[in-house]
């Protein structure tokens, strides 16, 4: 352990009285956070305990070029005067402006929401909306076109069955007409037996 003069110790200790300022603004931030999110019993607990070990952390690293990292009790002292001479200055003050800060917020966050919330109703009308309209275009178009292709349909079985018509017609009529030659063709032949 170093021994320090009188000197050094006053600069330490007003060092430290700085250092527990600064960190009398940092609890003063988290404390608005907790404001803002309304923060209870536990999770302010748990951010007390965090935040002060990283005050531990930050003391010993102030420690270290001072003292070798050997935290003495002054430095102790000084950071707990900074701390509570900004807590009950500037920290009171803070702490209603912070106050009034987070209320603001909130509200001003729930107009926000509401707002989104209003336009993302309206969106969703618009797009169901849209999809049924899509849906009515694409259904109206599909029976368009599956009454097209039953009227294609039955206009190519008309048209087969008047061909197989046209086809029997002229099977029909070829047949009548070979009947008629060969009746004539007998004709000719008893004609001819009879000349004889």
């Amino acid at each position: 352990m170093s021994t320090l003069s009188v000197a050094d110790q006053t600069t330490y200790f007003l060092c430290s009285i700085v250092l527990g300022l600064i960190l009398g603004a940092l609890y003063d931030l988290l404390r608005a956070v907790r404001m803002l999110v309304r923060a209870r019993g536990v999770s302010v607990a748990v951010t007390d305990v965090v935040f002060f070990t990283v005050c531990g952390v930050i003391t010993s690293l102030f420690a270290l070029p001072f003292n070798k990292g050997d935290v003495r009790a002054f430095i102790i002292f000084g950071e707990a005067v900074g701390f509570l001479s900004y807590r009950l200055t500037l920290g009171s003050v803070m702490g209603k402006f912070y106050s009034h800060l987070a209320r603001f917020l909130r509200t001003f966050l729930q107009k926000i929401y509401k707002i989104s919330e209003k336009i993302f109703d309206l969106l969703l009308k618009v797009i169901s909306i849209l999809v049924y309209n899509i849906h009515e275009v694409v259904d109206k178009s599909l029976n368009k076109s599956a009454s097209v292709i039953k009227k294609h349909r039955s206009a190519d079985k008309a048209h087969k069955a008047s061909r197989g018509n046209n086809k029997g017609r002229y099977n029909e009529q070829n047949g009548k007409n070979a009947k008629a030659r060969k009746e004539r063709k007998d004709r000719g032949q008893r004609k001819k037996q009879n000349r004889r």
